[in-house]
């Protein structure tokens, strides 16, 4: 169910290794994989002082570089300390995660905060993280730039098939290819970052032990309980979409994430603020 998320990198890295080991036998293991690493970034066209040290590219609107450089970045930190990777218990969230709408200008306000860095559990430019689901999985990496005092997020997605790519500017959201994979992308960041309770360390039953893994349940509160004919409770989710309150007006939930409802259901809704709230 669950398949490698950097497939083609970890066999192109292993080789690369086989080839360093086998020219340099005594070299310490920590070597060979920077050798390794190095070898993989020349062959995308970088150079030799450029792929020492794992120095990014400059320029964020060279898009297939920056790619490359991802690839092989994300690749060295799974390698050496392993990415957190985020297991979807329920088939039906990441069916949520893929069909709730977006709101660019919500994207926008929270990426200019310092999420990304609190949702990898460290300072840095550079976030990763694995997202794996019933019949999806990716590698999700952001950079960060910083241009005329402005971020400019570059976000690459990398899955078994092919590569995403998609930047956020300003309010502005450049995207290609999918936009079901960016869906599941954003929406993905919302969740963990609205419902943190539905975050739990470990993977769902069945699935081998990883120490950077977490857990992902349903939140009852983009959950509506429906009788059916049949006599048992069919969870399923609202119409709505994630809102980042950061306007001063919002005094309690100011900075926050928030799920909007906008669909009511059997005649019953829930009220995402309350007085109290504004």
């Amino acid at each position: 169910m669950y398949k490698n998320i950097l497939t083609i990198q970890t066999k192109e890295f292993n080789k690369e290794y086989k080839a360093a080991n086998k020219a340099h036998p005594g070299w310490p293991i920590a070597k060979k994989q920077d050798s390794a690493f190095e070898k993989m970034l020349q062959d995308r066209g970088f150079s030799t002082g450029e792929s020492e040290g794992f120095k990014a590219p400059t320029n964020p609107d060279d898009v297939m570089r920056l790619q490359y450089w991802l690839e092989v970045f994300a690749l060295k930190e799974d390698v050496r300390q392993g990415i957190c990777r985020f297991y979807i218990k329920d088939g039906s969230l990441l069916e949520f995660f893929r069909n709730t709408e977006v709101k660019e200008k919500e994207v926008s306000s929270l990426l200019k905060t310092d999420f990304f860095d609190l949702l990898n559990e460290k300072s840095g430019s550079v976030m990763i993280t694995g997202l794996l689901g019933q019949s999806f999985s990716c590698t999700i990496i952001c950079k960060t730039f910083i241009r005329e005092g402005k971020p400019k997020h570059f976000v690459t997605v990398l899955t078994d098939e092919m590569n995403y790519a998609f930047i956020i500017e300003d309010f502005d959201v450049k995207r290609n290819k999918d936009d079901s994979v960016f869906n599941t992308v954003i929406n993905f960041f919302f969740y963990i970052n609205a419902f943190p309770e539905c975050v739990v360390d470990g993977v769902p039953s069945g699935v081998k032990r990883d120490n950077n893994a977490k857990t992902l349940s349903t939140s009852e509160k983009v959950v509506s309980h429906t009788t059916v004919e049949h006599g048992f409770v069919r969870p399923h989710f609202r119409s709505g979409y994630f809102r980042h309150y950061n306007s001063d007006f919002y005094v309690n939930c100011k900075g926050q994430v928030r799920f909007i409802t906008s669909t009511i259901v059997k005649g019953k809704a829930k009220t995402v603020l309350s007085k109290e709230d504004v």
